[in-house]
C-alpha cells in the first residue's frame, strides 16, 4: 500500500476518533434533571397558595424567583419514569435540563433563578 493511502486512512480514523470523543466524551460528566413546573405567578400570595395546595396533596413543592415572577415546581428528579408518573397526577409542564453530575436540587434552583440555561 502506498504511503499516501496510509496517511489518508490514518487521517480518516483520527477524525472519527475525535468526533466520537467530542460528541460522547463531554456527556460523561453530565446528568439529566427533570423538572415539573405547575405555575408562574406575579403575586407572592398566589405562589404560596399553590405551594399550600401541593402540600395538601402530599407533594413537596419547590419555588424560585426570576424577573419578578415566582416559578412553582411540583417535582425535580433524575428519574424520567418517576416524573412521568407524577405528570399523570398533576397538570403542568415538563422541562429537561442537562447539568453537571455534582448539581443538586438547590444548585439547580439557584441557577434557574439567575437565568442560567442548561442545554
Amino acid at each position: 500500500m502506498k504511503f499516501e493511502y496510509k496517511i489518508v486512512i490514518m487521517g480518516i480514523l483520527f477524525s472519527c476518533l475525535c468526533i466520537l470523543l467530542f460528541t460522547y466524551g463531554t456527556t460523561l460528566g453530565q446528568k439529566t434533571m427533570y423538572v415539573y413546573q405547575v405555575g408562574i405567578y406575579k403575586e407572592e400570595k398566589n405562589k404560596e397558595d399553590k405551594l399550600d395546595e401541593l402540600s395538601k396533596q402530599g407533594i413537596k413543592g419547590y419555588c424560585y424567583q426570576k424577573e419578578n415572577q415566582y416559578y412553582v415546581l411540583s417535582m425535580i428528579s433524575e428519574n424520567r419514569q418517576e416524573i412521568d408518573t407524577h405528570a399523570s397526577q398533576v397538570k403542568g409542564i415538563l422541562k429537561t435540563y442537562k447539568v453537571s453530575k455534582d448539581t443538586t436540587i438547590d444548585i439547580l434552583l439557584q441557577n434557574l433563578a439567575k437565568g442560567v440555561t442548561h442545554d
